[in-house]
This record gives structure tokens, C-alpha cells and sequence, in this order.
């Protein structure tokens, strides 16, 4: 399998939603909660981003710690691997799917980390939403302005549980991650199984631990035609 290089604007996207909106975070005026979780997830990254940016230059360690801290709590890794892997999800042991979700959460996490590097600043904004207080899934649509480029049109796919809004996908100008690494896998899936995938997934999980280059670990992000 090769596993190919994902474009940064797709890490720093996928950062800006995997996460919940916490108790006590003030809402943002006329914003549904949805996108109040992309919204202040986005503010708090940009701080970060500017108060640290030396640091994350020079120390690869701190840049994966940061992104943990942030991404690692607050996706529902179990869901997002549960549609990565399709069919092989409901024919997986419990084990099986105890350490794909794991290796596949660090390996999203490190390709996550990569956008520390690269981005000074950006600018979501969002597409009319309408969402009742019975809704439990929903798409968030958004364009994501950045210097150098034009907007980007990006899709949360969100869905609601005990602990509050969470991600399972993001949609880059109409191309789904979950659906690139799906494909991506496939070719591993067939040959080797799914443990051979864990194998694959882990080695480069340990192969780049403490790496500058995160973002070789995972697949690029491809527009829609």
C-alpha cells in the first residue's frame, strides 16, 4: 500500500470541527450548536497556532501532543473507523476493532498535527442551517477562507450523543476523508486482511513517531472534478 501525502488545508479543516461544544463555552450569537463547536474549536486553534508557532517548528513531539490534546477526547473514533472499514467493521472481533480504532486515531492524529506547521490563520464561514431540537445528525456547511487561495467549500457531518456535537466526517470540496481512506485501505483489506492493515498502520504509526513529517502517514485529500 502507498500511503501518499495529505494536503495540509485538509488537516487544518479537519481540525477545525473534532470537537464538542463543553459546558460552559459561551455560544456564539446566531449560530446553532453544531456550528458553535466549529466556531470556538477554530478560535482555539488560531491561539494556539500563534502563541506557539516557534515551538511547534522545533519540537515535532509538542507539535503531536497539541493535537492529541485537542483531536484525541473529542471524535468518536470507534464510528469514523466503523466507516472506514465498511464491511470488515461488522466482521471484525471485538479486539480487532479495539486496535484498528487506536492505530487508525494516531495515524489521524499525527497527519492532524502537520497543520500547526503550516497555518497562520483562516476564517470559516457558514452556509444558513436549519436543525430542530430533535435532530440528532446533520451536515454543517461551511466555506473556509486562507491567505494565498480561494474559499473552500467544507461539510461537517455531525452527530449528537451523550456528550454532546461530535464529527465523524468531513467533506472537502465534495470529497469525503472517510470515504479516501476507505479506498485507500481497500487494497491492503484484500491481500492481507484486516490485521495485516493494523500491522501496516501501526508500523508507520512507529516508524514517524516523533517525526517532522506527519503528514506522509496518510493519503491526499482529492477535489471533486
Amino acid at each position: 500500500m502507498v500511503i501518499r501525502r495529505v494536503s495540509s488545508l485538509g488537516a487544518v479543516l479537519g481540525l477545525l470541527v473534532l470537537s464538542w461544544l463543553a459546558p460552559g463555552v459561551s455560544a456564539a450569537a446566531g449560530l446553532a450548536a453544531p456550528e458553535q463547536v466549529i466556531k470556538e474549536t477554530s478560535d482555539e486553534l488560531q491561539k494556539v497556532v500563534r502563541a506557539d508557532r516557534m515551538r511547534l517548528k522545533q519540537n515535532p513531539r509538542y507539535v503531536y501532543a497539541k493535537a492529541n490534546e485537542i483531536v484525541g477526547p473529542r471524535v468518536d473514533f470507534s464510528m469514523v473507523s466503523s466507516l472506514v472499514l465498511g464491511r470488515h467493521w461488522g466482521i471484525a472481533t471485538p479486539q480487532q476493532k479495539s486496535a484498528f480504532s487506536e492505530q487508525f486515531k494516531r495515524l489521524l492524529i499525527r497527519s492532524y498535527a502537520k497543520a500547526f506547521l503550516d497555518f497562520e490563520s483562516w476564517e470559516v464561514h457558514f452556509a444558513p442551517m436549519k436543525i430542530s431540537p430533535a435532530d440528532n445528525d446533520v451536515v454543517v456547511r461551511t466555506e473556509v477562507a486562507h491567505p494565498g487561495g480561494p474559499p473552500i467549500h467544507v461539510d461537517y457531518r455531525m452527530r449528537r450523543d451523550a456528550e454532546g456535537w461530535k464529527a465523524y466526517d468531513v467533506v472537502i470540496d465534495g470529497v469525503s476523508l472517510v470515504v479516501n481512506y476507505r479506498n485507500q485501505f481497500r487494497g491492503v483489506l484484500r491481500a492481507q486482511g484486516l490485521d495485516g492493515l493494523i500491522r501496516r498502520i501501526a508500523s508507520l504509526n512507529e516508524r514517524h513517531e516523533g517525526a517532522a513529517d506527519v503528514g506522509s502517514l496518510v493519503g491526499p485529500v482529492r477535489r471533486a472534478a
